[in-house]
């Protein structure tokens, strides 16, 4: 289990409990200075094969920490996790598992945790193997593993994205239940 300073007690965070039960159970926080914020994707286990996905958990001010976005209910997240320079937009990977289809769709998640939205784009990928990294102010591109670009043609198609933030269309926290509707 990776460790941080903050001093949050993160086993009150719902699906915390399966650290207890299920072996090899990790977290991984990022800590976001710029913004005195932390995101941490945690609980996270192998789901499938290769395939590991926790919950996601947000949370600002390290003097007086507030929980401030929870994600437990409706998808999971890959340990994917980028950071704009100036710490104010979170890129994620989620993972949403459409059972009455059998199919698994992972966006990019883009939440802005200044103005308390986000945005996301569709993609065909569901390879965890990249980084996403500003080029120009709010011009980001999709940093992928070569090796894994060779060899998955999704995650090559990915590879070729721009993401620019002043492009996309920005919804409210209330509307995050919502993403699996707006991928589909």
């Amino acid at each position: 289990m990776e460790k941080t300073d903050w001093n949050f007690d993160f086993t009150k965070l719902p699906n915390w409990e399966v650290h207890d039960s299920i072996p090899y159970v990790y977290d991984n926080f990022i800590e976001i200075p710029q913004s005195d914020a932390i995101c941490c994707i945690y609980s996270i286990v192998e789901v499938t094969m290769c395939n590991y996905e926790g919950f996601l958990a947000i949370i600002k001010n390290k003097r007086n920490p507030t929980l401030f976005l929870n994600i437990t209910d409706g998808f999971t997240f890959c340990d994917n996790i980028s950071v704009s320079p100036k710490g104010n937009i979170i890129f994620l990977q989620p993972n949403i598992y459409y059972e009455q289809k059998n199919i698994t769709k992972s966006p990019i998640l883009i939440i802005d945790i200044e103005k308390s939205v986000f945005s996301y784009i569709k993609t065909d990928n569901v390879n965890p193997c990249y980084k996403i990294k500003e080029v120009k102010e709010n011009i980001f591109k999709i940093d992928a593993d070569m090796y894994q670009v060779k060899h998955d043609k999704e995650l090559y198609k990915l590879s070729h994205k721009k993401i620019q933030i002043d492009h996309l269309k920005w919804h409210s926290f209330a509307d995050l239940a919502l993403l699996p509707n707006f991928v589909e």
